[in-house]
């Protein structure tokens, strides 16, 4: 039976379950023994390997992009050292013998009221593996508290981040800069959040704002827009960057639809 963690199980203090995140780790070639018992390499497979003990811990392809657990947990704190955002309680959990990561920041000192009397708080949700069982996923946004519960799911506000297979060039800087501008600007962020969740629309009036997304994309989006008894410019803004947070194959292709959705969305019903 899978281990169920709840990644919401602190709240105002650290909590850290399995392995550190800051085991040491590192690509090695493959070999086999081939005739007379020399050492052949295997073509395009590298091992995943602990170099605490030793441990091969996965088999990638070349095309596999190592990025350190620590490497993400280093770069998020480096985002908010300089900001004042008060006590930042997280939750870290390692598992699999080293192979996943998960963690979740939570920065409470930033909390804010919304109009229905919950308080929506920003955070920030990693992912990491070296095994290939899931993408590498960074998500920043804002969720709503209930009582002593971080509900995550349909009360997400998701802001930034990307989700993407372990290849090619990891944008670990740019999910810094993006958490670092969403903390400093969190506060007029809530003001028009605020406003788009009093502000009823029409599905017609969103097409400007996907113009050029292909048609597999903004369909889905429309789709799931149109299950919402309700449709705000709130609930529609969470459905199009939920979409795109969670549902792209490549990081590029996220920035550029939440680019794409932030910007419309904020030209489309500015707070003033």
């Amino acid at each position: 039976m899978r281990r169920v963690v709840g990644l919401s199980a602190h709240i105002n203090e650290d909590k850290q379950v399995g392995n550190p995140a800051d085991l040491p780790i590192s690509l090695r070639p493959i070999h086999f023994a081939g005739s007379d018992d020399v050492m052949e390499p295997v073509s395009g497979r590298f091992a995943v390997v602990r170099d605490d003990d030793s441990r091969a811990i996965a088999i990638v392809s070349n095309r596999y992009s190592l990025v350190p657990h620590q490497r993400i947990l280093d770069t998020v704190e480096q985002a908010i050292e300089p900001l004042d955002v008060g006590p930042a309680p997280r939750g870290i959990y390692v598992d699999r013998q080293g192979a996943r990561m998960r963690a979740l920041f939570k920065f409470p000192a930033l909390a804010k009221p919304m109009l229905d009397g919950n308080e929506i708080c920003p955070c920030l949700k990693l992912e990491n593996t070296y095994d290939g069982t899931s993408r590498i996923a960074v998500h920043i946004g804002a969720f709503r508290f209930v009582c002593t519960n971080l509900a995550v799911g349909g009360g997400g506000v998701f802001a930034g981040g990307f989700v993407s297979i372990h290849s090619g060039e990891i944008p670990i800087a740019e999910v810094g800069e993006q958490l670092a501008s969403y903390l400093r600007c969190f506060e007029s962020i809530i003001e028009l959040y605020r406003f788009w969740a009093e502000l009823p629309i029409r599905l017609d009036s969103l097409t400007q704002i996907f113009l050029g997304v292909s048609n597999r994309h903004s369909e889905r989006i429309f789709e799931d827009m149109g299950r919402e008894h309700c449709l705000t410019a709130y609930t529609a803004y969470n459905v199009a960057t939920r979409y795109a947070t969670h549902q792209m194959r490549s990081y590029r292709t996220a920035f550029d639809l939440l680019e794409r959705v932030n910007r419309g969305f904020q030209k489309l019903f500015p707070l003033f």
